[in-house]
């Protein structure tokens, strides 16, 4: 079985179209669902609760977030999937009919925009992680529970917790890059600005590995 973690914080505008999609392969127990709140506000919980197998609630770090929801988990893979992005049911069975041969790995990347600029930024994104082998949380990351806690999890960081993994993970297998795609949200691009977010997005990255303290990167990131 294949144990989907969601951390959520006021997504109710997306969190139905993420879950919807899973309930056929949910019901036959191919899935779980985990959901762990960061306090919201809307109502993100309410939507999610007959959607979801297991709600938590705790305070918003995506990776304390994610270490509790992986903590309750009884699947023999876990797959990290952010509230605004959507797998296919069939990804997640395929997924599940592999699980005695794959250790960790991540899924290529599209964009729910349909303009030029989108369809590029996600070629150069799976690029990336095609040649230095990481991802980030919107790839949908998924890893071997046993590996999962033989690392400890995700460490305590309030930003780049993705990143940290992959580097983690990476040094004791290689990973599968999924040959499929992931469908994630453009919200943060638009809101902010195109060329703006992937210059933030750059430097952030930058810092983290001068060894910048999260708790900065995160006051930048917001």
């Amino acid at each position: 079985m294949i144990s989907i973690i969601i951390p959520t914080r006021n997504e109710e505008r997306k969190i139905v179209t993420t879950l919807r999609c899973l309930q056929e392969i949910r019901k036959k127990k191919i899935c779980e669902i985990i959901c762990i709140d960061g306090s919201s506000i809307d109502k993100t919980i309410e939507k999610a609760h007959n959607l979801t197998d297991i709600i938590l609630k705790h305070q918003p770090c995506r990776s304390l977030q994610l270490n509790i929801g992986a903590s309750v988990a009884s699947g023999e893979i876990l797959l990290f999937l952010h509230a605004d992005t959507t797998i296919s049911p069939e990804e997640i069975i395929n997924l599940n009919n592999g699980i005695n041969k794959i250790k960790w790995g991540f899924y290529k990347i599209k964009f729910d925009s349909k303009k030029i600029q989108f369809k590029i930024l996600a070629f150069f994104i799976n690029l990336r992680s095609k040649v230095f082998k990481y991802a980030t949380g919107d790839q949908a990351i998924f890893v071997e529970n046993k590996l999962f806690n033989s690392i400890g999890g995700f460490s305590n960081l309030k930003l780049m917790e993705d990143v940290n993994i992959c580097s983690k993970l990476l040094k004791i297998h290689r990973p599968f890059f999924n040959k499929f795609h992931v469908i994630t949200s453009s919200r943060r691009w638009d809101d902010y600005g195109f060329i703006s977010t992937i210059f933030k997005m750059r430097l952030l990255r930058l810092m983290y590995y001068l060894g910048v303290k999260t708790q900065y990167l995160e006051k930048q990131y917001k």
